[in-house]
């Protein structure tokens, strides 16, 4: 069983990706803006914001880098209390998500992180 201070922090934890994910939806507006840009040159975003602007990329780049630490301190978190667990397919089933959720944020946080409209080849 887990302790109430640890449910806190995986509460904590996970509220680190879902809340600005809510707010704002910057991952899955990349995703899915470049789903888009495959099939014509009109690309709109899933859910306009004010993180979209390139004017505020530094922002994006904070609320993307803030999620990927949130998912990987809930993934080490859960790794590390595995014994409290109760339920082994629970623990699996969230160790999964946690990882698909962590590959793709690490990939959203990489593509944010090294885009620079600026650069002119």
């Amino acid at each position: 069983m887990i302790s109430k201070m640890q449910k806190t922090w995986l509460w904590i934890f996970g509220g680190m990706f879902v809340i600005p994910e809510i707010l704002w939806s910057p991952i899955v507006n990349l995703y899915y803006e470049f789903y888009q840009s495959s099939y014509s040159g009109n690309v709109k975003p899933f859910r306009d914001n004010f993180l979209q602007n390139s004017d505020n990329l530094n922002y994006l780049k904070f609320v993307i880098c803030f999620q990927f630490i949130g998912v990987i301190f809930l993934l080490l978190f859960w790794l590390i209390n595995k014994r409290n667990m109760d339920s082994q397919l629970v623990f699996w089933i969230i160790l999964l998500l946690c990882l698909s959720i962590a590959s793709v944020s690490f990939l959203a946080a990489t593509f944010a992180l090294t885009f620079n409209p600026n650069f002119v080849l």
